[in-house]
């Protein structure tokens, strides 16, 4: 236990409190990579496919696009989650002196002898205390704190707000044709003629029938999926509106570098975070959605029509 005391005095005492500066990001370009897909056919398209044993069309990817989007959502989120390890890195450097160790040693002798009701209250005071200096050494212009507050309200809440409701009316279209394809009847092959000596049904009639079923699909696929693309061309340029207010007034911070509190800083950093998150949140969803559903879809038409996609039916 004194042991952990002591190591709790320490990073009382020497955790550093200059905050964390954004990155040097603005976060508008990289929505040019929300690229709206096309139709079933188009999306299936731009993916990468190839033939297995059975001479089948699979899918390998999606495309390049998707992929590229995939890569800068996860670079960019690393280097946020980089850059706040890293602050916290240079807390850590921060060692002590072995003369502050004895002084928090001899500190902490003194706390084990104390109620619990009495270190309670010295933590209390020395938070206080803490608390008050830095608030009383540090502190910026109203403009600056305005302007900080301004950002994080577009960044946290109204790109939030702006998000829920673009996922809501995503959520409502998507359910909608899951609705419409369960309803689909699956082809009915009792009828299909045999093949003599194999005792399968004939391919060109069990594909067929698949081809057909499937041609609803694409159908109904590309309906909805319509109501989607309709549905991020109306909310894209209104997160860009957002997300460019957001980058400007982060410039105009020099990225927290004009920032002298700590906290003012942390939160400037949180909200460019958020900012970014909030770009690409629903959006993503939405592309990958559109291009998968459609091109999972004409895929198996294709199959279809190369008579390969029921391999129980006799060749």
């Amino acid at each position: 236990m004194k042991k952990t005391i002591i190591i709790l005095l320490i990073c009382t005492l020497y955790i550093s409190v200059k905050g964390q500066n954004c990155l040097d990001l603005n976060i508008t370009p990289l929505m040019t990579n929300l690229q709206v897909p096309g139709d079933a056919a188009q999306n299936f398209a731009e993916c990468t496919v190839a033939k297995n044993e059975h001479q089948q069309t699979v899918i390998e990817n999606y495309g390049t696009d998707v992929t590229q989007l995939d890569t800068i959502v996860n670079q960019k989120t690393r280097d946020f989650n980089n850059a706040a390890i890293a602050n916290l890195g240079d807390v850590n450097s921060q060692i002590p002196s072995q003369q502050s160790v004895q002084s928090a040693q001899q500190l902490a002798a003194q706390l084990q002898k104390m109620t619990p009701d009495q270190q309670k209250q010295w933590a209390m005071q020395q938070a206080t205390k803490q608390n008050y200096s830095a608030a009383s050494t540090i502190q910026d212009d109203p403009t600056t704190t305005k302007l900080v507050l301004e950002t994080t309200d577009m960044a946290s809440r109204q790109l939030k707000l702006l998000n829920d409701e673009f996922a809501a009316k995503f959520r409502q279209i998507t359910f909608a044709k899951t609705d419409e394809i369960n309803a689909v009847k699956q082809p009915d092959m009792s009828n299909c003629p045999t093949i003599d000596k194999v005792g399968t049904p004939s391919c060109a009639c069990v594909d067929g029938r698949e081809g057909t079923y499937w041609e609803q699909i694409v159908t109904i696929q590309n309906k909805y999926n319509q109501q989607l693309i309709a549905l991020m061309q109306t909310y894209i340029p209104k997160l860009k509106t957002l997300e460019s207010s957001v980058d400007d007034n982060i410039a105009k911070l020099k990225y927290g570098d004009i920032i002298k509190t700590a906290s003012l800083k942390k939160q400037l950093f949180s909200a460019q975070t958020s900012a970014f998150a909030n770009a690409f949140l629903v959006t993503v969803v939405c592309i990958k959605e559109i291009r998968k559903s459609g091109s999972d879809a004409y895929v198996n038409k294709v199959n279809c029509d190369n008579l390969v996609y029921d391999l129980a039916c006799g060749k």
